[in-house]
């Protein structure tokens, strides 16, 4: 089963493409060209790397946030186009559990985190090991109250570490585990991986239906705790 993984929900836009459990090629960037126009460029050449055209793709597997809601959107509307287009599946995968996935084999808890803005995070929690396996529902809301969801030393990751670091320290002390920032990105590979798990439990979304995970209430899309 060859999937597509396509994730725009943070600046580093990421799309991977795997076959089964093998790993095809990723294109992953950081740059200041917009989602919208770098998009469709990064998935092309994801495809040709393969040797492969968008209608050999099996499924789509797609970030639906949180994160930045243009990125979001761009992301979620592209796969929904292309699912479309070639009658193929889609899954929508949370961008906090791609990010956890990158430490998946980790025994503990993986605390994924976001910056927000307006003195919020995106985050949730996870634990690794065996199986990732949620302990929230992806939130919005401010570091403190997300550190009080974590009862125990835990590994954090994502982008907000450049802001929240010094708190997260203060409240764990020498307990604490900050991932290298290599790990902060939801690459497209894990999103595909993440797809693929989906599907073979038979769940899938539907292309009309599925819809970004904003988070915020008032916000067009689901709506956190």
């Amino acid at each position: 089963m060859k999937i597509l993984g396509i994730d725009t929900s943070t600046p580093i836009g990421s799309v991977g493409l795997i076959e089964g459990d093998d790993f095809i090629a990723e294109h992953t960037l950081n740059i200041t060209q917009a989602h919208s126009s770098r998009l469709m460029p990064a998935i092309d050449q994801v495809l040709k790397w393969g040797d492969l055209t968008v209608h050999d793709v099996d499924a789509c597997a797609v970030g639906i946030g949180p994160g930045s809601f243009t990125g979001v959107r761009i992301g979620v509307g592209t796969a929904k186009s292309l699912c479309y287009a070639i009658k193929k599946p889609i899954v929508g995968v949370s961008t906090l559990e791609a990010i956890a996935y990158n430490l998946r084999y980790s025994n503990g808890l993986i605390c994924p985190i976001l910056d927000a803005r307006r003195d919020e995070v995106y985050g949730a929690v996870f634990h690794g090991g065996a199986n990732l396996e949620r302990r929230c529902e992806d939130l919005c809301l401010s570091i403190e109250a997300l550190l009080n969801c974590v009862e125990s030393s835990a590994v954090f990751v994502g982008d907000g570490l450049s802001r929240y670091a010094k708190k997260i320290r203060e409240t764990f002390g020498d307990a604490l585990i900050l991932a290298a920032s290599t790990f902060n990105v939801p690459r497209g590979t894990n999103i595909a991986r993440i797809g693929r798990e989906h599907l073979l439990r038979g769940e899938s979304d539907d292309c009309f239906g599925l819809i970004p995970n904003y988070i915020r209430k008032g916000l067009y899309g689901k709506t956190g705790n």
